[in-house]
């Protein structure tokens, strides 16, 4: 069902507001940031502290992205009979709404504005009333509730979906995210304030603000339910009921999507919460929005656009460069006719995560790649069938997609940067990629696979029970494989490993050698093993020390 955006009256004269009327917005880019009164050389003026702090540990230049648009020619731009709902620093442009598109002859003309598009058009006549419709279907929810909660090491209900990423294992050593900083970009956070497992976010003071981008005010707890249960996937703490990913972070609640309907500016919407995470300082942004099909047809994207070029995935691949970690739903077209994963899970830098069930088998719906530039989504998956999210009665209930496997991904990263605050947001990812089932064998299906953030962990040398002195497996060597099998090694010195696989004869079948590095973690697949029953032998020899093992073969 589709709602239409309601326009308050007061931005306007009363004279613009007929029933019929027809409210446009559209994108300005403009050419340059000439005259500005800010420097890079001073970004205390338009950055905060936390934010300067997130770029110089991990190197990042301030650079004239970062400096804000020209208020000169924001200025020009607003004294013609439009208004300006915002502007984006990155894509160095302004964001309009009008009921005379043809004002739009006199934006292009002005010097220094580069182009111009729209990316909305709708009738007034189309008004409708969302919150009656919200509180129905949270009401339909609680028909898919479970009846009983088992314990489970005190994470009740949520205890798979955790689990299933050992994010456990961070837990017990008291990463749960505390000290991080998310923003969650989303549709709404319907009555998030008033419910039991979020009080100790507001109790502590962890709901650090709130804005809502499309109605251009700070009020986010009336609208659309999705961010409320995104944001439990996460932040949940009812012990026993429901334990969140990151119960211990701080948030910032961004309403970026208008659920009322689908059009581009909700993408200029995300950009500018994205930017707005950035200036405060966060850490990770968790989006579980994706877009590919738009009300207005001709605007929407087809296949070969999924390439990182839309606006909304340039913006995801600044937030990487600007060391933020995005977590971003891989989409719910994989049984659908589009199939395919949207933007902007097509950025690059970023997290992109699909869905699989309880039992780690892909989830139908899971959005697939790869992108149209060949690279492969998704990223990485985390459970969407059946994962457990909140609801504004006060109860948690069984819910589907890819947007409820994204917060509970981005979660753990949270958890994982904090045991690990000196690395790199890329560092972060490239962990949590080598630590996935598929990493070996990536695919647009499970992409790396579901994560294992306590291999995460010691990949990063962070973690404190790992003894980082001396060689080990990761995972036992296995007695028993059939086509395949997989190596995960950690090599505590420098030189040469040989892998050699041997037939029941003693027959070399396959050599592989890898250059270890110091402190290197190794991960290696035999494929193509030899037919028949008979047992083959793989031998690992480093610095003239051999073992060896005996894997009986199945076919």
């Amino acid at each position: 069902m589709r709602f239409i955006y309601v326009i308050l009256l007061s931005a306007l004269s009363a004279s613009l507001f007929a029933q019929d009327s027809v409210v446009y917005k559209f994108w300005i880019e403009l050419k340059d940031k000439n005259n500005s009164p800010y420097s890079i050389d001073k970004p205390e003026a338009f950055l905060s502290e936390r934010a300067l702090a997130r770029r110089k540990k991990q190197g990042i230049a301030i650079t004239a992205g970062d400096l804000p648009v020209n208020q000169n020619y924001v200025n020009t731009i607003s004294a013609l009979p439009l208004r300006v709902l915002y502007v984006s620093k990155w894509m160095n442009a302004v964001v309009v709404e009008t009921y005379n598109k043809e004002v739009m002859d006199k934006v292009a003309a002005l010097p220094f504005v580069q182009s111009h598009r729209m990316l909305f058009e709708l009738s007034l006549k189309e008004v409708r009333n969302k919150k009656a419709a919200t509180a129905l279907v949270e009401r339909l929810m609680a028909m898919n509730a479970p009846d009983k909660s088992e314990s489970n090491q005190g994470y009740g209900f949520g205890f798979n979906q955790i689990n299933q990423l050992n994010g456990t294992a961070l837990h017990r050593q008291n990463f749960k995210g505390k000290g991080m900083l998310i923003a969650v970009l989303d549709a709404g956070f319907y009555k998030a304030n008033q419910m039991k497992t979020f009080m100790p976010l507001f109790d502590e003071g962890r709901i650090l603000g709130t804005i809502d981008i499309v109605e251009g005010d700070t009020s986010v707890f009336e609208d659309d339910a999705h961010g409320m249960n995104v944001l439990s996937c996460m932040a949940s703490n009812t012990p026993d009921k429901m334990l969140g990913t990151a119960p211990e972070a701080s948030y910032w609640l961004i309403r970026t999507e208008d659920a009322r309907s689908e059009n581009p500016i909700e993408e200029a919407n995300w950009i500018r919460g994205a930017e707005i995470a950035d200036s405060i300082g966060v850490d990770l942004i968790n989006s579980s929005l994706g877009y590919t099909n738009y009300d207005v047809k001709s605007m929407s994207y087809t296949y070969k656009d999924l390439n990182g070029s839309s606006l909304i995935s340039r913006a995801a691949k600044i937030c990487a460069e600007k060391g933020i970690l995005v977590c971003n739903a891989a989409g719910n077209e994989g049984d659908g006719d589009w199939k395919c994963i949207g933007v902007p899970a097509d950025a690059d830098g970023i997290i992109s995560v699909g869905g699989v069930n309880a039992l780690g088998l892909r989830s139908d719906f899971s959005s697939v790649g790869p992108t149209a530039d060949g690279r492969i989504k998704p990223t990485v998956c985390a459970q969407a069938t059946e994962t457990i999210v909140g609801a504004s009665f006060n109860k948690f209930y069984k819910s589907q997609g890819t947007s409820f496997a994204s917060p509970v991904l981005c979660g753990m990263a949270a958890c994982l940067w904090q045991a690990a605050p000196d690395k790199k947001v890329s560092e972060i990812i490239d962990a949590i990629v080598k630590s996935g089932n598929n990493y070996l064998n990536p695919d647009n299906y499970y992409g790396y696979g579901i994560p294992d953030f306590e291999l995460a962990l010691k990949i990063l040398g962070n973690d404190p029970n790992f003894d980082y002195s001396k060689n080990s497996f990761l995972k036992e060597i296995p007695s028993v494989a059939a086509e395949s099998f997989d190596i995960q090694l950690y090599n505590a010195q420098k030189g040469n490993i040989e892998f050699t696989l041997k037939n029941h004869k003693g027959k070399v079948f396959q050599r592989k050698t890898v250059e270890a590095k110091y402190k290197d973690f190794v991960f290696l697949r035999f494929n193509y093993l030899p037919t028949g029953k008979k047992p083959i032998t793989l031998e690992i020899n480093q610095n003239g020390n051999t073992e060896t093992f005996r894997i009986n073969r199945i076919e």
